[in-house]
């Protein structure tokens, strides 16, 4: 990746506000599990980022780590924010940023949080900030996290714990039958679904969930997927929409499936994909 500093203007600040809006709508309708295992998430998704081609001796060093989390801790709102964007203006390399900052906060502020050095509110605030601010390096960061993957059109996910598998089944079918080359999973559980769906990059995810319980793991799958496939369109499907009306807010979603005679059509339309 490019080692030259980066310009503001390759901050997405779209998404930062998205993802920041999200965090504190998570925060006021969730209760305080559903919030904690969200909180969970991020923290492993990011801490197991670990560096591999970066070199030792241009990784930050503890006292970085450590001055990175008081910003994130920090009551100041910006502070990670301008401490992130100041070490790309200085030149510290993309992978440097993720795989070394970001990652290595994750992995202190996880340790603190199981040694209960910092409250549930602190790591929360501390998380949401941290997410936002990969949402907003999103494309910076994206060519080293999908690099080698097969580049695909769409996955179709069932959301894991869901058990009405046939309007999932029943889509995949009518996309096929449309010449779309879809990957469907059904019946995997969190960690095994976002494993297998690393092996791709895909242009959109959408996620389908049909009972009203399923929202917090909904929730949780997107923000896993977001982390993953940082440039992928988000898409919810399944009844789940009836019982939501903020759910594309809430679960940071790109845009939804309303029913199965329009899904082709929006599904191209947010991909820009052409009729054939």
């Amino acid at each position: 990746m490019a080692n030259a500093p980066m310009d503001d203007d390759a901050f997405d600040r779209s998404e930062y506000f998205k993802a920041d809006r999200q965090f504190r709508l998570v925060e006021q309708e969730l209760p305080q599990e559903a919030v904690s295992a969200l909180a969970r998430e991020v923290v492993r998704r990011l801490a197991f980022k670990m560096p591999r081609a970066v070199k030792k001796e241009d990784l930050p060093t503890a006292s970085d780590i450590d001055l990175l989390c008081a910003a994130l801790l920090s009551k100041k709102e910006d502070a990670a924010d301008a401490f992130i964007l100041a070490a790309r203006r200085d030149g510290v390399q993309t992978d440097v940023i993720y795989l070394g900052y970001v990652a290595g906060a994750a992995r202190r502020l996880g340790e603190m949080w199981d040694k209960d050095e910092i409250s549930f509110i602190d790591v929360t605030l501390a998380c949401g900030k941290l997410y936002r601010i990969i949402r907003g390096l999103r494309h910076v960061i994206a060519p080293g996290i999908v690099a080698e993957r097969d580049d695909w059109p769409a996955m179709f996910a069932l959301v894991p714990g869901e058990t009405h598998t046939l309007g999932i089944e029943i889509a995949t079918d009518i996309f096929r039958r449309e010449g779309w080359d879809v990957d469907m999973m059904v019946g995997l559980d969190h960690d095994t679904l976002v494993e297998q769906s690393d092996s791709r990059n895909y242009r959109a995810v959408v996620l389908v969930a049909n009972s009203d319980v399923m929202l917090e793991p909904l929730t949780r799958l997107a923000l896993a997927i977001r982390i993953s496939h940082p440039l992928a369109h988000l898409v919810v499907a399944g009844n789940i929409l009836d019982h939501h009306p903020n759910i594309l807010e809430l679960v940071g979603a790109d845009a939804m499936i309303k029913d199965i005679k329009t899904a082709v059509k929006t599904l191209r339309d947010v991909i820009n994909e052409p009729e054939t």
